[in-house]
């Protein structure tokens, strides 16, 4: 596939288009193919300073990495949908995300979503730090490694407690 199946540029309402994709972290739902987005394409909403994560067609991405065989944890360059910093790794933007804009709670596009072959291109959050947290962060996934996690973020007095205690206070949550 070297097309955008199933987009349509916002501003010149081409449709399945080729080459790279340029999605709004703002404005839910809006596309622009590489020209518009080149030439500055704006509407009363969306304005040039928006962040836009730029998505390539599969066989672009293909292209570009040479044809090398990669795995659904394919390098993918990220946008920070409130500074509009480009080039983040998916462990990078959630480091910078959390350490710059963790209380921040302006709803966006999720970068990542917007991305992966078959994610959801027009997810939005109002936790966005939390949405990578809990959807994207790499490593290990279980429940006793989410658990404590959740705690110490959440509840850190818990975990001085007698495991009597911490037994109760997981199951009364």
């Amino acid at each position: 596939m070297n097309r955008h199946e199933g987009v349509s540029c916002d501003s010149c309402l081409k449709n399945n288009f080729r080459g790279r994709r340029y999605k709004c972290l703002i404005c839910i739902d809006y596309d622009l193919c590489a020209a518009c987005y080149e030439s500055g394409a704006t509407t009363n909403q969306h304005t040039t300073e928006h962040p836009m994560q730029c998505i390539l067609s599969r066989s672009d991405f293909d292209l570009y990495y040479g044809g090398e065989a990669l795995a659904l944890e394919q390098p993918q360059a990220y946008t920070c949908p409130f500074c509009n910093r480009m080039g983040f790794t998916d462990t990078g933007l959630m480091e910078h995300v959390t350490s710059d804009h963790n209380d921040t709670t302006v709803a966006v596009v999720c970068p990542v979503c917007a991305s992966m072959p078959g994610g959801e291109p027009n997810f939005v959050t109002d936790d966005f730090a939390g949405h990578l947290t809990l959807e994207h962060r790499s490593g290990p996934r279980d429940l006793i490694s989410f658990l404590i996690s959740f705690l110490i973020d959440n509840k850190p007095h818990i975990l001085n407690t007698s495991c009597a205690e911490f037994r109760a206070y997981l199951f009364h949550i």
